[in-house]
């Protein structure tokens, strides 16, 4: 669904602006958000951000321009949506820098905690209390040096509540953005794959390799920089106690650490729920949620992976399922070798043979990487071609063991195993 482009107001705690009592609610805190408010980089929707287009779905989007706060420069586009029976918060992009000269360090290093809490009016559709599917899907990549052992982190929870009926207010009041507090759901429920182990509803959610751990966090090293998990699990919506239906109130977390001066992390990210549409009950709402959070590709195989001492080869067939497209261009693409990772920004490919090849050549983190996409005419069917340069796969199994490899383009993702072949020393 596309949107229209809508000027962004930006809200620091001491600017005096007029503001609606609802608004997407968007807090930058260093350390964390347990700080004061006015301690806090807050950005409120504007009632003009918020849109409704002729299918009914209601959108707010929120860029937000590059600011500096604290030992960061940030910049970010935050969205929230709810279409039919979709409700959905993202950021994309959003980039993250730790700025040079600052202390980061490993043993202390420059912390960011982003939280994103929707109301009533990015979410106005009330729904039945009962269980919704919901996911998580991060995906991005570190740049810059990594301290062995001890790299820089990031961690994505997502809660989701049921949210009181609107108040109203009349008059009009002149306020800041710090002042609004956002408004607070009830009977939260923690996307968790652990829930019986997390009875305090406090565990992080991603990545989904040590879900349900508070300690749960992706730390990048010099070999895996970058990242791309997701889960889902169904969460419950607790209305009143004479309530059936009630509106819905997402809040998503994230919490940054970079040890490094200079050193930076990309990503979109979005916290995603759905329920069951009574207009077309045959609809599963959990493969509605899974084509939304991480959709996978129609088909994955990978034919070859050439291991170097210095460098490896990789070349696989990807198929797309009806009615997807990618576009290398204007998508990440993330790329995974046993615990190697790399992410390519958008921008990196360039569009060759109208549309039938996208090809990328250049430097990440010091490799030489190039990457081709092509079709011979036939736009489900993508041969796919990679080879690193500068690096040495570490730790990967010998033949006639198999080698887990993942490739993604924006959200769509897919997974395969292959023998590997091994030259030279």
């Amino acid at each position: 669904m596309r949107s229209p482009k809508i000027a962004l107001l930006l809200l620091s705690a001491v600017l005096m602006v007029p503001l609606s009592a609802q608004a997407l609610y968007i807090q930058f805190c260093t350390p964390d958000c347990s700080i004061s408010s006015d301690q806090q980089f807050i950005v409120a929707s504007q009632p003009g951000q918020t849109t409704q287009d002729s299918s009914g779905a209601w959108t707010t989007v929120v860029p937000i321009a590059t600011f500096t706060y604290g030992p960061f420069t940030i910049s970010a586009t935050v969205t929230s949506q709810q279409a039919s029976t979709l409700q959905k918060i993202s950021f994309n992009p959003t980039t993250v820098i730790a700025n040079a000269g600052t202390t980061c360090s490993a043993s202390s290093p420059c912390k960011l905690e982003i939280i994103a809490t929707s109301d009533a009016t990015d979410f106005p559709a009330r729904k039945d209390a009962g269980g919704y599917p919901a996911g998580l899907y991060m995906m991005g990549s570190f740049t810059g040096i990594q301290a062995v052992g001890n790299g820089d982190t990031i961690a994505m929870t997502g809660t989701a509540s049921a949210l009181p009926a609107v108040v109203t207010i009349t008059g009009t009041t002149t306020t800041t953005a710090a002042t609004i507090a956002p408004p607070q759901g009830v009977n939260p429920d923690v996307i968790n794959s652990l829930p019986a182990a997390d009875p305090g509803n406090v565990g992080v959610s991603l990545p989904s390799t040590c879900t349900g751990n508070v300690l749960c966090k992706f730390m990048a090293t010099s070999l895996r920089k970058a990242f791309s998990t997701q889960i889902s699990e169904t969460v419950q919506q607790v209305c009143g106690s004479t309530e059936t239906q009630c509106l819905t109130q997402l809040v998503t977390h994230v919490n940054i650490d970079l040890k490094t001066p200079g050193n930076k992390v990309s990503l979109p990210l979005e916290h995603v729920t759905t329920n069951v549409d009574l207009k077309n009950p045959q609809i599963n709402p959990t493969v509605q949620l899974a084509q939304h959070v991480a959709p996978q590709f129609g088909a994955l195989d990978v034919n070859q992976l050439s291991i170097f001492p210095s460098y490896f080869s990789l070349v696989g067939n990807l198929s797309l399922n009806s009615g997807d497209t990618i576009d290398p261009t204007t998508e990440e693409v993330f790329l995974r070798v046993g615990d190697f990772s790399l992410t390519i920004l958008p921008g990196g490919f360039k569009r060759l043979a109208n549309g039938k090849m996208y090809k990328f050549t250049g430097k990440i983190d010091g490799r030489e990487v190039a990457v081709t996409f092509s079709n011979d005419g036939l736009p489900k069917s993508w041969k796919f071609l990679a080879d690193v340069h500068q690096t040495t796969l570490t730790g990967v199994p010998q033949p006639p063991l198999q080698v887990p490899v993942q490739i993604g383009v924006g959200t769509d993702i897919g997974s395969d195993l292959v023998t590997a072949r091994f030259f030279g020393n």
